[in-house]
């Protein structure tokens, strides 16, 4: 008899053992199917926001001509100077470091010129592309930087004074140009004469409108800084690996104790209701089963 009882209590703890397994198995498998489509997520659209990050400085530089033979005989005073920078801050705290961005960006008397958010509660991405008076823009820096954890920055400069020169000599040509046309179209007679002088006039002021527009996009450029802000939501896990003082990775390590806990009883009862329309039909035939069982014993 004891050797029927302790079998079928093997038998049951063996059950108890291998459902438990079996659902801590469904829950592990549940997590780890989500996780790979958020990083696919992540890395595309970092990838994606990289190379328009590349491209916009391609063009920058292609635009600037960057030859440094007249910009160096240029007084420093008009020299065309365009500064830049590119920041990414890590936190914990998101909403907490967005309106300390914010109010970074108010107090230098800025704008946001570009904003795009992405991703899910407690890995969120956000980023900003933002002018900064070229003046306040290491105030702006130091201010942003203890805003968060930083983990990337650069800064970049592009001198355009030899664009900006070559410009105005070409503005000084087509004005006079224009000058020229204005006084033969008031000594023409002849029609034919008119019109030609008046096309000749109009296409010099398309020239001298795209000169003036790129002069003034350069003046922009040297007075307003451009500044890439990435911040970057990290896990509490995150935080308790990186390098910071101990008491915060302790806190850090705690809570992200407990966002792991949280997620596992989440996915756990994903994973039982997932499996619930299979498991109640094989419970319902297993119970059939043994109630048969039990009669014809009885019997």
């Amino acid at each position: 008899m004891k050797n029927i009882l302790s079998s079928r209590t093997f038998r049951r703890a063996a059950l108890s053992v291998l459902l438990i397994a079996f659902l801590v198995f469904g829950a592990l498998m549940v997590g780890f199917h989500d996780q790979p489509a958020m990083m696919y997520a992540a890395r595309n659209t970092s990838a994606e926001t990289e190379e328009a990050m590349n491209d916009a400085g391609a063009d920058m530089v292609m635009a600037g001509g960057m030859t440094t033979s007249s910009a160096k005989t240029a007084p420093q005073e008009s020299r065309k100077i365009v500064r830049s920078a590119d920041l990414t801050l890590s936190t914990a705290a998101f909403d907490a470091t967005v309106e300390k961005v914010n109010a970074a960006v108010s107090a230098v008397e800025g704008y946001a010129e570009h904003l795009y958010q992405y991703g899910e509660p407690n890995a969120r991405r956000l980023s900003l592309t933002l002018r900064v008076p070229s003046a306040r823009l290491d105030e702006f820096l130091a201010s942003v930087s203890g805003a968060g954890r930083v983990t990337h920055r650069s800064e970049s400069t592009a001198d355009l004074t030899t664009s900006y020169q070559d410009n105005e000599a070409r503005l000084k040509t087509l004005y006079a140009k224009r000058d020229r046309l204005n006084v033969l179209l008031e000594k023409a007679e002849d029609v034919s004469d008119l019109i030609e002088i008046e096309t000749a006039i109009a296409d010099t002021q398309y020239q001298i409108d795209s000169y003036e527009t790129s002069q003034r996009s350069i003046d922009r450029q040297v007075d307003m800084s451009t500044v890439s802000l990435t911040i970057t939501e990290e896990r509490p896990a995150d935080s308790a690996q990186a390098d910071v003082p101990m008491a915060q990775r302790i806190r850090a390590a705690f809570a992200a104790s407990l966002e792991w806990t949280g997620g596992f009883l989440r996915d756990l009862v994903i994973f039982i209701v997932m499996i619930l329309p299979v498991a109640v039909p094989l419970a319902a035939i297993a119970l059939v089963i043994r109630i048969i069982r039990k009669k014809r014993k009885g019997n």
